[in-house]
């Protein structure tokens, strides 16, 4: 039976409220989503996107300075350029308007991770998997990110819900497989689809899939998804075909890069090590649960490992090595974490709720600290290293801050020092600490930090240190990150220029290591800037020297 969980006979009631998980995922959804600008690094590109998106641009194309952006398929650039015409300007910048889209993603993807542990697992267990989930390391900074990736992490826990479901209500099921099918391949691109599919398809192998009921739910799926799933690139092969030729050749499959070449294979072993410490606690949870139940015919297990399988082969295979590619691998972790949370021995759970209590409370303690050193200067050691890493930042203290920090940091040590834990309380407290420490960091330094993250100060020097009436700036054409952010924080269009090619203009920025300012014959530098403590990205301004008569 579908519910059946290994450990239903013996798991004590838990005492957790369904209040307390709203309030909980509540809290971890929002720090770092308002207040600051587009940070590295994806987010000064969804934004120049957006930017595109509300001037104007072909709802078709995400461009970037009139050039087509194809990384991502445009579903979240959609949502979060509405969210940018409906907030901005009137009542929050533009960046901050169309960040707002990430926490509706992730709303979403953690309400159906709910649904797939209360239909998988039993009653109660959704909340299990959504504490794990949020509680694990690796979420908590792609999870409040400007990044289309949100967005398929909301439909691939769309589509693995509904596979679930398929065991109680096939023709539902179908329609929100087929819905998510399309918000997966819409936000990211036709490998993620297959992915997808791939787990779909390959469920049948286990006899509890094997039933009329899946198949019913497959055909709906089908019937709904594929007309959808080509307006899109229909659309964009109509109006754009050299546009549609190039994401079909370069960008359609995503990590394996496109049909013109498909990109094989990476650094070995790079996505189970990053699992150490990026699944961290649901991957001893789901060893756990793997080691007491031995009997992988429960489709408790089969859905998660199976789902688990195919998403590290993907990934195994591509040639791209980035933390964000790994995060839809939380959602079956999480799954297997939860089978048996409640059978957790009381040692293992006095430990973890152990390490969190030392570890967020050391780091927040550390908050705190560098919080008063960098607005009142002591401790005076703290305050100079502030100071080195964001110089930049003028001291300012918020009210309102504060007393959310306190609230917060109040609400945390109460939950930690209730007794006669188990493994659901402790998961609880964990996911609590860290959610106390990314709301401390991004309440009291969010401004501390945007000012040694931001492109905007540099930007802002720079303008200061050109001519008066100049405002034409060549650059190299490659160097994106300066164009999007010149563009959006001074709406200075720097003049993109082929390598080799002579510059049009009497000015150049040139982007550089630090104390290696370039040398070019007959012209002179104006001015050099970069963030805070970057070596590796400094900009050089130059000027063209009158020539000599």
């Amino acid at each position: 039976m579908l519910t059946y969980s290994a450990q239903s006979q013996v798991a004590a009631r838990p005492t957790e409220k369904p209040w307390v998980l709203l309030l909980l995922c509540f809290v971890w959804l929002w720090p770092g989503i308002l207040g600051h600008t587009p940070w590295k690094p994806d987010e000064p590109y969804v934004t120049a996107v957006v930017q595109s998106f509300v001037a104007g641009g072909h709802w078709l194309l995400p461009a970037i300075d009139g050039q087509p952006y194809l990384e991502n398929s445009p579903l979240y650039y959609w949502v979060a350029a509405g969210l940018a015409r409906l907030l901005s300007p009137w009542w929050l910048p533009l960046h901050d308007a169309a960040r707002l889209a990430t926490p509706l993603f992730m709303a979403v993807a953690l309400a159906f991770a709910g649904g797939i542990g209360r239909e998988l697992i039993g009653r109660r267990h959704g909340r299990s998997v959504v504490m794990i989930l949020i509680g694990c390391l690796g979420l908590i900074v792609t999870g409040h990110e400007m990044n289309p990736i949100v967005a398929g992490f909301a439909g691939f826990s769309a589509a693995l819900y509904a596979m679930v479901l398929s065991r109680r209500a096939p023709a539902l099921a179908g329609a929100l497989l087929g819905a998510a099918s399309v918000v997966v391949f819409l936000s990211t691109n036709l490998l993620q689809l297959m992915l997808v599919w791939s787990v779909a398809l390959l469920l049948p192998a286990f006899a509890s899939w094997r039933n009329k009921r899946y198949a019913i739910t497959l055909a709906m799926a089908l019937l709904f998804a594929l007309p959808l799933l080509m307006v899109w690139p229909w659309a964009l092969y109509k109006n754009y075909p050299l546009v549609f030729q190039q994401w079909w050749q370069a960008y359609a499959l995503g990590p394996l890069h496109g049909f013109g070449g498909i990109g094989l294979f990476h650094e070995l072993g790079y996505y189970p090590k990053l699992v150490l410490w990026y699944a961290w606690p649901a991957w001893p949870l789901a060893a756990w649960a793997l080691w007491k139940n031995r009997r992988y015919e429960l489709p408790m297990l089969q859905l998660p490992l199976l789902s688990f399988a195919v998403l590290l082969l993907l990934l195994t295979f591509s040639n791209n090595s980035h933390t964000e590619e790994a995060m839809p691998l939380l959602l079956p972790l999480a799954v297997l974490a939860a089978v048996e949370l409640d059978s957790l021995r009381r040692g293992a759970a006095a430990f973890l709720n152990w390490f969190g209590l030392m570890a967020f409370g050391f780091f927040a303690l550390l908050v705190w600290l560098g919080w008063a050193a960098m607005n009142f200067g002591w401790p005076a050691r703290l305050a100079a290293r502030a100071e080195y890493f964001s110089p930049y930042y003028t001291p300012q203290v918020s009210l309102l801050a504060v007393l959310l920090a306190l609230l917060a940091t109040a609400v945390w040590v109460w939950a930690v020092t209730r007794r006669h834990l188990r493994g659901r309380q402790a998961i609880t407290n964990w996911a609590a600490g860290l959610s106390l420490l990314w709301g401390l960091l991004l309440t009291l330094w969010l401004p501390f930090l945007d000012a040694a993250k931001s492109y905007q100060p540099v930007v802002a020097g720079m303008m200061k240190a050109m001519p008066a009436g100049d405002k034409c700036v060549a650059i190299d054409e490659r160097q994106m990150m300066a164009r999007v952010s010149w563009q959006y924080y001074a709406q200075l269009r720097l003049k993109p220029v082929a390598a080799g090619q002579a510059a049009p203009c009497t000015l150049q920025l040139v982007v550089g290591e630090k104390d290696q300012p370039p040398h070019y014959d007959g012209w002179q530098l104006r001015w050099q800037g970069s963030r805070p403590r970057d070596k590796h990205e400094v900009y050089y301004l130059l000027q063209r020297l009158p020539a000599a008569h």
